[in-house]
């Protein structure tokens, strides 16, 4: 009863609980990029899940460094560029005019700032003028961009992360920012007519012409006309991923910065009121439960949504776009889920990714079966399919790691040396923490561990100074009580 107690009151204290990684191995990021690219090999065409992932690997580069992790994306780079032209080979064409096409763009852009070469940047501008010649809803020039040539008057939530992540990114490299305001407008149109904030979520797509053959799919009258029916969880994964992107791109004194931390917060509320409460992972389909089935399958907890929002949430925390107060402990509760429910790891160390929903979409009219409904996206021929180590998936888990890897150095920098109470202090240096009395008091130390279970325990007679060895810890979070009162939460 009384190890009962204590449990219920580290559970408040904490809030979340976590663990991390192996010890004596590499961070989960590299530790999944590098299976990855091992699964993979060379990447030869151009298309979005390719251009994820790289774009994640070199976000793993950017906190770690490694030449392999850099020489992987310029080599693709390499593939994917013409050398003498600057022509995109394999997998783009120019007048599909697909967002999905522009997305690679974004990895693109890093290799081009290191390496300087003319093809890159020709590569980077071949994509911000299909930008330019995106047809968009009502034919308008404030209009919302289509999704692809062949779905007409269509707006995905998928898109806002394909395209306007790239769009906002070149303009502050290249134009000064020019067309920030045609950016930031792409958001508050899709906005203003896939949210709702009866769930507060977003529908995965609207329909400027729900008339329209293609768009089939679409709600016919108000409310929400033209909006798709279901709240589709990667989808809202793309859409959250994107606002924190871009935000983290726009300049702080931009006038219309606001608008998107505004969006930013009601995305993330949704977000959290939809957390599966068990395994801190979100749901195929997110309004519901694993109670929901159609034709005999039930809705699941799905890996790349769960690592697109545990991504976006972590991001935001450290961008301080989102209360840390709020939002800490579903972003750390995410990501344990994420460790808990979906990775596997086989006799050789690499690791794998699970339960990832191969690819959901909406018609066109020569596939009727795309329909938006709940049997389309549980049991639909490739809505319904669950596989492992889908780039869609990998990428965005990578990306969720290095937040999490980031926000694990940073807490840990903040607690050491640092004042706790009148009568103690807590240093943390590598893999000691001293706990310092000014008047001899210490006389019973322990370490608990995130689920309340004790690490060590020191009780003996009253010292000015007590040393606690942690080289043999997980990574993770632990609790700190001293003479049985003082606890204090210590990030290893």
């Amino acid at each position: 009863m009384k190890h009962s107690k204590f449990k219920f009151i580290l559970f408040l204290i904490l809030g979340f609980s976590i663990s991390a990684i192996a010890d004596n191995s590499l961070p989960y990021s590299q530790r999944m990029a590098q299976s990855q690219m091992t699964r993979s090999g060379a990447m030869i065409s151009w298309d979005y899940p390719n251009g994820l992932f790289v774009e994640s690997i070199l976000q793993v580069y950017n906190k770690y460094g490694g030449s392999n992790y850099y020489n992987y994306a310029l080599n693709y780079a390499k593939v994917s560029v013409n050398a003498s032209t600057g022509k995109i080979n394999s997998g783009y064409g120019f007048t599909a005019y697909t967002l999905d096409n522009i997305n690679p763009g974004m990895f693109l852009m890093q290799i081009y700032n290191t390496e300087k070469s003319a093809q890159y940047k020709i590569a980077l501008d071949t994509l911000r003028k299909q930008i330019q010649k995106q047809p968009r809803t009502n034919y308008s020039s404030t209009g919302g961009f289509w999704h692809k040539y062949s779905y007409p008057h269509q707006m995905w939530l998928d898109g806002l992360y394909m395209g306007a992540r790239f769009y906002a990114a070149y303009e502050k490299a290249f134009n000064n920012g020019a067309a920030y305001d045609d950016v930031v407008n792409q958001f508050v149109l899709i906005h203003s007519k896939t949210y709702d904030p009866a769930y507060q979520l977003n529908y995965h797509a609207w329909s400027a012409l729900p008339t329209d053959a293609n768009s089939f799919w679409a709600n016919q009258t108000d409310p929400f006309k033209g909006c798709s029916k279901e709240f589709w969880a990667r989808g809202l994964g793309w859409y959250a991923a994107a606002l924190v992107d871009v935000l983290e791109i726009l300049p702080e004194n931009y006038s219309r910065r606001q608008e998107l931390v505004d969006i930013l917060n009601q995305v993330t509320a949704g977000i959290k009121r939809w957390q599966d409460p068990v395994s801190g992972c979100w749901y195929q389909l997110l309004r519901y439960d694993n109670t929901l089935t159609s034709n005999g399958k039930a809705n699941y907890i799905e890996a790349s949504a769960s690592s697109m929002f545990t991504y976006a949430l972590l991001k935001a925390i450290r961008l301080g776009l989102i209360s840390k107060t709020d939002y800490l402990p579903v972003a750390t509760k995410a990501y344990q889920g994420l460790i808990d429910n979906f990775i596997s790891e086989d006799s050789k160390g690499n690791l794998s990714l699970n339960r990832i929903c191969k690819s959901a979409g909406l018609g066109p009219a020569s596939n009727l079966t795309r329909d938006g409904s709940i049997n389309y996206y549980l049991n639909g021929s490739d809505a319904g399919q669950i596989v492992s180590n889908d780039l869609k998936g990998v990428g965005p888990f990578i990306m969720a790691s290095v937040e999490y890897e980031i926000l694990q150095s940073t807490s840990t920098n903040l607690i050491s040396a640092k004042n706790i109470m009148n009568d103690f202090q807590i240093i943390h240096v590598n893999n000691t923490i001293k706990i310092q009395s000014k008047f001899n008091s210490l006389s019973d130390i322990v370490m608990y561990n995130s689920m309340g279970q004790e690490k060590s325990h020191w009780h003996g007679q009253q010292l000015s100074e007590i040393s606690i060895q942690t080289s043999d810890y997980k990574q993770g979070l632990y609790l700190l009580q001293i003479n049985g009162l003082l606890l204090r939460k210590i990030l290893i």
